[in-house]
């Protein structure tokens, strides 16, 4: 059989959302307009039940325990007020679909057919959602970005936000309900002077959207605001098909190896310091993440065994 697929594009928001496994980690939910939700794994609403059901995806953590944001950092969590219980969270769930979807169309439940193939091929999917804003309704015109959640005070208050660069240099934060917009010059400032921030010097109560407002203590680790700033600058190039610091450095390294010498060590060296520093381990494989650049750059005595 001459096989064929074809890709649909389904809308949806993101909502806060908290995974437990084996310790507690902060994710942008995404529902889309179909019902289905990404919680790590793509489920539609029955399925939903059953991740709540085992404790996969919850609506709070006790105090005391830690959060785990990708990119951000880990946090103690001194108190905290959760707005939703397990069943409620499901309504508000439900209830976010209905808003995209008022009357409910086209609403996908995955078959037991399909369940069992999943299990037959071993795969699960855990689709990456595209961030946009639509810029003109007239043909649907919308402009691409991608971004990260990161802590922002404004207007007294701390909250968790989803900061957002788009391709033409817009950048957009998201919060409790409400869409901030600045110019990508505009923001490296604001990683500067605290607007964004990624610690907290006392216990600092931070409001995530309407879902928990919580008091979260000295961090465990976490990211510095200006290797935030750094990665929004690079997926700024590459919503825009330009290279990014890590590729940039990458190819860097290759030369080096082709052609050693002393000027393409100081030119790695150059390159790899522009890199954000947590994405830096992305640079090799899972085992070598970037051990061989830092040899190469800072102790160029010692050899690398082959």
């Amino acid at each position: 059989m001459h096989k064929i697929s074809r890709q649909k594009t389904v809308e949806g928001t993101r909502i806060p959302g908290i995974i437990n496994n084996m310790q507690y980690f902060y994710i942008n939910l995404d529902v889309y307009e179909d019902g289905m939700i990404n919680c790590w794994e793509l489920v539609d609403l029955e399925g939903l039940k059953e991740k709540l059901e085992i404790g996969w995806l919850v609506p709070s953590i006790p105090h005391g325990e830690n959060i785990s944001i990708h990119g951000l950092g880990e946090y103690e969590i001194i108190t905290g007020s959760w707005n939703y219980n397990k069943n409620s969270y499901y309504e508000y769930i439900k209830e976010t679909i209905e808003r995209l979807n008022p009357n409910l169309s086209n609403i996908y439940t995955i078959s037991e057919e399909e369940k069992k193939l999943l299990e037959q091929r071993r795969i699960s999917y855990s689709p990456e959602a595209k961030d946009f804003y639509v810029k003109s309704e007239l043909f649907y015109q919308t402009v691409n970005g991608n971004g990260f959640p990161i802590f922002m005070r404004h207007e007294s208050c701390c909250y968790l936000a989803n900061l957002v660069v788009y391709q033409d240099g817009c950048v957009k934060v998201y919060h409790s309900g409400r869409e901030l917009d600045y110019e990508i010059e505009e923001v490296q400032e604001m990683f500067h002077d605290g607007t964004f921030l990624t610690e907290f010097k006392t216990p600092t109560k931070i409001i995530i959207d309407d879902f928990a407002e919580v008091t979260l203590g000295k961090a465990i680790y976490y990211t510095d605001p200006e290797e935030k700033y750094k990665e929004l600058l690079d997926i700024h190039s590459k919503l825009n098909g330009k290279k990014t610091s890590l590729e940039k450095c990458r190819e860097a390294y290759y030369s080096y190896l082709e052609y050693p010498s002393d000027y393409a060590r100081e030119k790695l060296k150059e390159l790899y310091e522009l890199i954000p520093e947590h994405e830096r381990m992305y640079l090799g494989d899972m085992d070598s993440k970037d051990a061989d650049y830092i040899r190469i750059i800072y102790y160029p005595e010692d050899k690398r065994e082959v």
